[in-house]
């Protein structure tokens, strides 16, 4: 996260002057350095803004160096512009300040209505949270944030950061738009490229620092042709050093400020006196972000990194080592302009480099950059490989937006083109209850597989995760459903994680078709098979059906347990926001209605809220998780909810289902409903419909987008939301909102 900072210091002095610092070529430049330690405690952002080398990230470490408040550096690249990476890089640096962040690491997510309603004033709280003591955060090279819910993810935090802590952010761009309300608070403070530009004396200083002594005259035609542009005055003087000492002729090769074409000057300056087997190195090696002597060792297929990269630090030339010794790093001017080199001289090296580096990198256990690396490759079936090494991980343990991320920008075209990434986008709108892009992407799985894939889903891993997926969304029905799957649990690898799922699912179906025998020890082996595999989800569904089916026959006892221990995975591994957790939240929901504990309205609330995004996969909980709900809300005293829940049910039973046991189930939840003696009325009594629109209203969504997203009319939209608003007795979206967060109808930003 931390990385080292630019080479020439950057600051202003009190009374113009800078004072030596003992490195040769840095200055300490007091002027910005008083002009923001005078700042008081009420601003709480302060903004570096200049173009490339004018010294930005040199004076934000002079600034960390006099500051005795906890401090930490987020470094931003241009893979940083995703907003679940850029979620996750904020949320290890307020960690290192000491904010817990454990419960909002699986909230990480783009999608809309989370991203808004919960992921941004949850990394705005916790902002808030690691200010219990004083703390300073610096965000490097905010330029590279060009996706607008990137900009609105850094102004939540900007908002929140409080009296006494301070925001750094550094860009070469003019600061965000956003930054005006700041300054209208008063809370901002400003320092741009003229601000940065040096000044004589500090010219001077810099000069003197590097055993150059140019009379006061020359030093000021210096400043003036460079415009103060830091970078420019130190090439200038080291290439004096390298040639010699100071000499007048050299001032009509200065730079003539940030505007000056910077590649040409590097070339001249930097890399055209290297020697040639040193130059290819680092032009061969900018396809990385971080220097190591082993990362290098793998990319150039050499075993000499660290000696060549130990060299090249200490000749100065613009190769510095990262803040925990790890590795070194390109000034970011010199690597844009290597990679630049490498991408015109040798074209057909970049993809070999990057497809290298995804080696090592997958090595090392970072398939993150294993998988950024193979993008750039354009190996698409390595890529594949890559992410679908992945995937059991993502869909498993929480993080379903990480199986976005890596498939996100990449054209549909190349994504069809590949089975295995087609199956993956398959797979990631599952879990996003996306069911139009699930099925898009299934059809053309099923296209990759052939026509015969039933038949060789024993035998053919592909075909036989083709076959889980489509024996998981079920809507061939029960009995299809276990064929597919017990064929998938055959043809999968034996250390696949989703041989669970393929035990799980035909485990549920037996139990509806009335083979409880079967189905129990098809869910024994799903359990027993996802602790073995480490799949905590499917172990919490297999239990959790087990529970239910127990609550169902009478064996209460037995029941509470098994739903008891599902519980206790969910809350372990923190799956309670994966839409594919609703139904263990259904049985902990019965399980607290039965104990009559306190938490069982807002664990039901939870339930529904998910059911209702992932409707159209699996098409017996479609039917059984409302009836379960239904009677937990009995137990509860809401009737009201309870028959709306049996209603939706009843929409989602086909001719199959009422002949199994989930007909059974549906005749018990009416009886019971029929039993109790007055319905209460519930402001939680809202349609599917009425829910899907109400998990929209917390975001800063307005009704057009809102019908956008859930495939709408703006007049269906204003209808759904003044029925909730009705229902739940309030008479703006702000009071609903307050109002389901109370009763847990939409969720609330996840508190540590």
């Amino acid at each position: 996260m931390s990385s080292s900072r630019d080479w020439v210091g950057a600051a202003s002095a009190a009374s113009d002057l800078a004072d030596a610092d003992p490195t040769p070529g840095r200055i300490v430049r007091n002027r910005l350095l008083n002009r923001v330690s005078a700042a008081p405690p009420s601003v709480t952002v302060v903004v570096l803004s200049g173009p490339a080398g004018s010294g930005k990230s040199a004076l934000a470490d002079q600034l960390l160096e006099g500051d005795d408040r906890r401090h930490v550096v987020v470094a931003l690249a241009r893979h940083s512009d995703e907003v679940t990476t850029l979620a996750a890089l904020l949320l290890d640096a307020f960690q290192s300040l000491g904010a817990a962040t454990a419960l909002l690491r699986p909230g990480l997510t783009v999608e809309e209505p989370a991203y808004s309603a919960s992921l941004l004033p949850a990394l705005a709280r916790v902002a808030t949270k690691a200010g219990a003591s004083p703390y300073v955060l610096v965000v490097d090279d905010v330029h590279f944030l060009r996706d607008p819910r990137c900009q609105e993810l850094l102004r939540a935090v900007s908002g929140a950061v409080p009296c006494g802590s301070r925001l750094l952010l550094l860009t070469r761009d003019e600061p965000p738009t956003w930054v005006a309300r700041l300054r209208a608070e008063g809370r901002l403070l400003e320092l741009g490229a003229r601000d940065l530009a040096f000044s004589v004396p500090e010219a001077e200083s810099l000069f003197h620092g590097l055993r150059l002594y140019p009379d006061h005259a020359a030093v000021e035609r210096l400043v003036e042709r460079a415009e103060g542009w830091a970078v420019g005055l130190y090439l200038s003087a080291l290439a004096m050093v390298r040639e010699g000492g100071w000499s007048t002729d050299r001032i009509s090769s200065v730079p003539g400020g940030p505007s000056t074409h910077i590649g040409e000057y590097l070339r001249s300056e930097v890399l055209d006196p290297l020697d040639p087997g040193d130059r290819q190195f680092l032009q061969h090696t900018s396809v990385l972000d971080v220097l190591t002597a082993d990362g290098c060792d793998a990319v150039l297929d050499r075993r000499d990194s660290a000696r060549v990269l130990a060299r090249l630090h200490r000749h100065n030339l613009l190769i510095v080592p990262l803040d925990d010794g790890s590795g070194f790093r390109c000034h970011h001017l010199l690597a844009d302009q290597l990679a630049t080199d490498l991408a015109a001289d040798e074209p057909t090296l970049v993809p070999v480099l990057h497809r290298r580096a995804a080696c090592w990198f997958d090595a090392q256990g970072d398939l993150d950059a294993a998988v950024r690396h193979a993008r750039q490759s354009g190996d698409l079936p390595f890529l594949a490989e890559l992410v679908w090494s992945g995937i059991e991980g993502c869909l498993g343990s929480g993080r379903p937006d990480r199986l976005r991320g890596w498939l996100g920008g990449l054209p549909d075209r190349d994504v069809a083109s590949d089975r295995w990434l087609s199956l993956a986008a398959a797979w990631s709108a599952e879990q996003t209850g996306d069911l139009d892009r699930m099925r898009r992407w299934l059809l053309v799985s099923q296209k990759h597989a052939g026509r015969d894939w039933r038949d060789r889903m024993h035998v053919d891993e592909y075909a036989a995760s083709v076959a889980l997926l489509v024996g998981i969304v079920g809507e061939t029905g029960l009995e299809d459903a276990v064929v597919l799957c017990r064929g998938a649990l055959q043809g999968l690898p034996v250390d696949s994680g989703f041989r669970a799922a393929a035990a799980f699912v035909p485990g549920v179906c037996l139990t509806l078709l009335r083979r409880p025998t079967e189905g129990t020890a098809s869910l024994v082996e799903a359990e027993q098979l996802a602790r073995a595999l480490s799949v905590p989800l499917v172990q919490a569904n297999a239990l959790s059906w087990q529970g239910l089916m127990a609550v169902a026959t009478a064996d209460h006892a037995r029941g509470a347990e098994l739903i008891a221990e599902a519980s206790r995975l969910i809350e372990q591994y923190h799956l309670d926001r994966m839409v594919t957790s609703a139904h263990c939240l259904t049985a902990q929901a019965l399980l607290q209605a039965m104990r009559h504990e306190p938490d069982a309205a807002a664990t039901l609330a939870k339930a529904r809220r998910l059911t209702v995004t992932i409707h159209g996969v699996g098409a017996w909980f479609a039917v059984c998780g409302p009836l379960f709900q239904a009677r937990a809300a009995l137990l509860l005293g809401d009737a009201a909810l309870a028959r709306v829940l049996i209603l939706e049910a009843k929409d989602a039973l086909t001719p199959e289902l009422a002949g199994s046991l989930a007909g059974d189930l549906l005749d018990d939840t009416e009886a019971l409903f029929r039993s109790v003696s007055r319905a209460g009325a519930s402001g939680a009594a809202l349609t599917a419909a009425e829910m899907r629109v109400l998990q929209f209203l917390p975001s800063h969504l307005s009704f057009p987008l809102i019908g956008e997203h859930l495939h709408l009319s703006l007049n269906t939209v204003k209808t759904h939301a003044l029925a909730v608003y009705r229902k739940l007795g309030v008479n703006s979206r702000d009071e609903a909102v307050a109002r389901a967060q109370e009763l847990g109808l939409v969720e609330a930003p996840p508190r540590d």
